[in-house]
């Protein structure tokens, strides 16, 4: 028999009591207002020597059971229950073996009868073991290349991101641990094409060495860095690596960099130029020439939302944003802006669209070809009405990035939007 989304009563009931009795867990409902427990199976072994349903039940029984530095989770999750707040925690039990088990708590509110908060205990040993390997794994990679003398980059070779570099790289690179995995080696190639390093890259699996003289960028692009380079494929525990291996490497400024100017002056010019400005998308365009963005990014977003209408309208500009129509309108549900309400945000950073579950990503960003995005928003007596998004097209760009580093630059803009606005209305 299929299964209509809207109807799941199509489902054979001998079908769902299967399911929750072989469900590896241990099921249960909380009648909220009468703080009532019930269990639909029998799986309450959650660890060898634990009863779930009492760990559930019994304040005695958990604070035996739970770690002591673990209980305030257990509490905090009972918190949510009562507030009928979708919630999951993780703690740690001492099992019947004298060792530590791993549990894991989900649960939410039944929306058809909101007087049920139902949810489910799992132990979950096999997947903390998962992680301490990789964990531990990531400890390896970095104690391969720790001791080298010379800046040393680990890759991984499908993703083209870094995975970890030597204290030697980082000083050089200007890196962060928080770039691991985020940053791409797109980013850090200063050659003017991409291509022969993509050639390496591409052609190591079968040479497995090359070594020839490369340019490179700092993080920040300030700094261009040549030094005779050794790329070496390596495969560690089935996963693929390419370790880069800088020698005597020459430092010297970046194209540009002698006569930038500082960034008071970049902000007073820009300030200057968008003075009494009522297009929107020029002033856009203006910022993004702007050295405050050129090179930095490939586009920016101006959201003009309606909370009440349900609305966000939305005006592209940058190479990125050629073709979209302006304004572009979207339902405000699913948008950055909804999820900055929701959450109370200062700012909202995606390192990487592919992987985001919001709607707005995959309807408009993601087709762009924006893969990495930092939006700030702008209130009207506390409501919600502007949101500026300085859009990337390289996964991880605005990774570890603070409000501080564009609001007063977004803060120019917002005043072009508020012109713009001003003259809509007369």
């Amino acid at each position: 028999m299929s299964v209509s989304e809207n109807d799941p009563k199509e489902i054979p009931v001998e079908d769902l009591y299967g399911f929750i009795n072989d469900f590896p867990a241990l099921l249960w409902r909380i009648e909220i207002h009468k703080a009532r427990i019930e269990f639909f199976n029998d799986n309450v072994d959650v660890a060898p020597g634990i009863d779930g349903s009492l760990l559930l039940k019994n304040a005695s029984y958990r604070s035996q059971a739970l770690l002591a530095d673990d209980i305030h989770l257990f509490e905090a999750f009972m918190e949510s229950v009562k507030e009928g707040k979708t919630a999951a925690t993780v703690f740690r039990v001492k099992n019947g073996e004298g060792r530590i088990s791993w549990l894991k708590l989900t649960g939410a509110l039944n929306r058809i009868d909101p007087a049920y908060y139902y949810g489910y205990l799992l132990n979950t040993d096999d997947t903390v073991r998962v992680i301490k390997s990789v964990l531990d794994t990531d400890l390896e990679l970095k104690l391969m290349i720790e001791d080298a003398g010379n800046p040393v980059l680990l890759i991984d070779h499908g993703a083209a991101t870094l995975v970890c570099a030597n204290p030697a790289a980082n000083k050089l690179f200007g890196l962060a641990e928080t770039d691991y995995t985020n940053l791409s080696l797109e980013s850090l190639n200063g050659d003017m094409t991409l291509l022969p390093m993509s050639n390496v890259l591409r052609e190591l699996p079968l040479t497995r060495k090359w070594q020839g003289r490369l340019t490179f960028l700092s993080k920040d692009g300030k700094t261009r860095i040549k030094a005779d380079t050794i790329f070496r494929y390596l495969v560690h525990k089935q996963r693929n690596l390419v370790r880069i291996s800088l020698q005597h490497p020459a430092v010297s400024k970046a194209a540009g960099a002698d006569t930038a100017s500082s960034p008071s002056t970049d902000i007073k010019t820009l300030e200057n130029a968008l003075e009494g400005r009522t297009d929107i998308i020029r002033s856009m365009e203006i910022c993004l020439e702007s050295p405050l963005a050129a090179g930095k990014y490939e586009g920016m977003i101006f959201s003009d939302v309606y909370i009440r209408r349900n609305k966000v309208e939305v005006y592209g500009a940058g190479p990125v944003f050629s073709t979209l129509p302006r304004p572009e309108s979207y339902s405000y549900k699913g948008t950055i802006a909804e999820d900055i309400c929701r959450y109370g945000l200062d700012y909202l950073v995606v390192d990487d669209t592919e992987d985001s579950i919001k709607p707005i990503d995959w309807a408009l960003f993601v087709p762009s070809g924006v893969r990495s995005y930092f939006a700030m928003p702008f209130y009207s007596r506390s409501v919600l009405r502007t949101v500026l998004i300085l859009c990337a097209t390289s996964p991880g760009r605005f990774s570890g990035s603070t409000l501080s580093e564009f609001s007063a630059m977004l803060n120019i803009v917002n005043n072009a939007v508020k012109n713009w606005r001003r003259a809509g209305r007369s």
